[in-house]
């Protein structure tokens, strides 16, 4: 079993889609040890970050009492017009951390698109907009969104009654700036949100030929929760020289998050699933690596009488965002999903984070494991690991260094209601895939 130790400053409110509370605590950031915050930190509020009365009435219907790290550190720097790399934990609040500010430069001015958010799957599009909608509403902007899977002419329609900031996926914002239904060439902020996903999933075309369509007096801002090595000259190439405002170690995992790891073969991990979910009372988001055998998994889940269903790239987007609704409304407990699908699932209430294929790569475990744990909450993190994924199992053990990790995976017993006797047993001998990146795409 590996513990997380010290806590993590949690999001405010909750994840990007929007729904309203408050937050009752505070907790530590996760680039301090454990101890009492500076005084300096504690006192900071939104209305002593500069903005402006509209957007901090916003600020209080989502229910934001105190800004996280992130945002204390970000938001000065992007009102006082500074290119900026941001990068976080999952949950660390970066959507205020550029949406605020965003919207704040705009307010005020000549209706008309001015800002734009990139961002890689549609749920990520749509979430982000409904958080933007509720900073926005007192100050008279409009936000929409660009993604795949619905008609041009609906957010071709909504462009027309009022556009001033757009969420967009890339390729259906290549798809309308073809047709003319939009320009950019008034836009004065441009955030890449998610880089590294976008970068690894081969946005990075587009993305280029996106900015070949902007002014060159803009400000550009990345935010990110990881930002992979090999990435990094790429993203520099957007924005030289711009400053960095990081929270924690480059992908690290939340402090909230107790992390376990079970040995099971290939052919017993339905059924040690299976089991496992019939324990837990709460929501459970489960991921696999690819498409096909997210909606195989979903499938034999409720034929053995489970609230479960999947999301992935294969679905309509009316069949995703209908899915998310049910799990995040709790009509639906248990949510099979692939990474890209994943990336736009943001509740905050989410107990557990299940791999029942291990991820390709460590930023994938750490996005992975960082929809559990949110604004402050305590989640937990169980991997099954095969003997084939061994060695991706020891990478992400050497990244969870500094808490008690075993030298290897640890069978589950009859505590992960796995017959005695079995785990560890190699079934089927399991596909060879073509590396990281083929099976990125696969997804």
């Amino acid at each position: 079993m590996l513990s997380a130790g010290g806590d993590q400053v949690g999001r405010p409110g909750t994840g990007r889609g929007g729904h309203q509370r408050r937050q009752t605590s505070r907790t530590q950031p996760s680039v301090r040890e454990p101890g009492p915050l500076p005084a300096t930190f504690i006192s900071v509020s939104f209305e002593s970050l500069g903005l402006k009365k509209p957007i901090l009435k916003g600020v209080r219907d989502a229910g934001y009492e105190q800004p996280t790290e992130i945002q204390q550190h970000a938001i000065p720097k992007v009102l006082a017009g500074e290119e900026l790399i941001g990068l976080g934990q999952t949950g660390s609040g970066k959507t205020a951390a550029f949406g605020l500010p965003m919207l704040d430069r705009l307010c005020g001015g000549e209706p008309g698109l001015r800002g734009l958010i990139i961002v890689p799957t549609r749920e990520l599009c749509v979430q982000v907009a409904e958080n933007l909608r509720i900073y926005a509403q007192h100050a008279g902007l409009h936000v929409c969104t660009a993604f795949g899977g619905i008609d041009l002419s609906i957010q071709e329609s909504a462009f027309k009654r009022g556009l001033d900031v757009l969420v967009a996926c890339p390729g259906r914002l290549i798809d309308h700036l073809e047709r003319r239904n939009i320009s950019l060439e008034k836009v004065e902020m441009v955030v890449l949100d998610e880089a590294d996903r976008m970068l690894d999933m081969g946005f990075m075309p587009q993305i280029r030929r996106v900015f070949l369509r902007m002014p060159d007096e803009r400000q550009n801002l990345l935010f990110s929760a990881t930002l992979p090595k090999e990435v990094e000259a790429l993203v520099e190439d957007f924005l030289p020289g711009a400053e960095r405002v990081q929270i924690g170690r480059r992908s690290e995992s939340a402090k909230t998050i107790t992390h376990r790891f079970a040995a099971v073969s290939v052919s017993d991990k339905q059924d040690a699933l299976e089991r496992l979910l019939r324990r837990e009372d709460g929501k459970v988001l489960v991921f696999c690596n690819k498409k096909v055998g997210c909606e195989k998994l979903g499938n034999m889940l409720k034929r053995a009488g489970l609230p479960a269903d999947s999301i992935h790239g294969d679905k309509s987007a009316e069949a995703r965002h209908a899915c998310l609704g049910a799990f995040s409304r709790g009509r639906t407990r248990f949510l099979i999903a692939t990474d890209v699908a994943g990336r736009g699932i943001d509740v905050d209430d989410v107990e557990l984070v299940v791999n029942y294929d291990f991820p390709l790569a460590l930023e994938d475990y750490v996005h992975r494991s960082g929809r559990t744990g949110r604004a402050g909450k305590t989640g937990r993190a169980i991997s099954f690991v095969a003997p084939s994924e061994k060695k991706l199992y020891e990478v992400v053990k050497a990244h969870l260094s500094g808490k008690e990790v075993s030298s290897a995976p640890s069978a589950p017993g009859r505590g992960y209601g796995m017959p005695k006797g079995r785990a560890g047993k190699t079934g089927r001998k399991p596909r060879r895939g073509g590396g990281r990146r083929a099976a990125a795409g696969a997804v």
